[in-house]
C-alpha cells in the first residue's frame, strides 16, 4: 500500500514539475525577444516592399525590383547594429518599418 502512495506523489510530483517548467518557459520566453541577422532583416525589407509595392496601381514593375533594392538599401543603412528585435506577431518592429518605408518613399520618388 505504501509503494502505490509513493509511485502517484511521484508521478504527482513529476506533473507538477512538468508543468512547471512548461509555464515558466512561457513567461520567461515573452519577456526576452528574438533577434534576427542583418541578412534577415535584409530580407524581410525587400519583401516587405514587393509585396506592398506590387499593389500599387501604375506601378512600373519592370523597375520596381531595383527600387525595390534600392529602398532596402536604405532602409538598412538606417539600422544600426548586425542583431535586430524581430516581433512574435508581426513581420517588423515599428522602427523597422519607419526605415523600409523611408526607404520606400526615397527610392520610388517622381524624378
Amino acid at each position: 500500500m505504501l509503494m502505490v502512495f509513493e509511485m502517484r506523489i511521484s508521478k504527482g510530483l513529476v506533473a507538477a514539475l512538468v508543468a512547471g517548467a512548461a509555464v515558466s518557459n512561457v513567461f520567461c520566453s515573452s519577456a526576452f525577444a528574438e533577434t534576427i541577422t542583418r541578412e534577415n532583416l535584409s530580407r524581410k525589407f525587400l519583401d516587405y516592399c514587393v509585396f506592398t509595392q506590387y499593389r500599387v496601381d501604375g506601378i512600373d514593375r519592370n523597375s520596381m525590383i531595383n527600387k525595390c533594392q534600392c529602398a532596402q538599401k536604405a532602409a538598412l543603412e538606417s539600422m544600426e547594429g548586425d542583431a535586430f528585435e524581430q516581433p512574435s506577431r508581426s513581420k517588423l518592429t515599428g522602427d523597422q518599418e519607419k526605415a523600409i518605408k523611408a526607404g520606400i518613399a526615397a527610392c520610388f520618388a517622381k524624378k
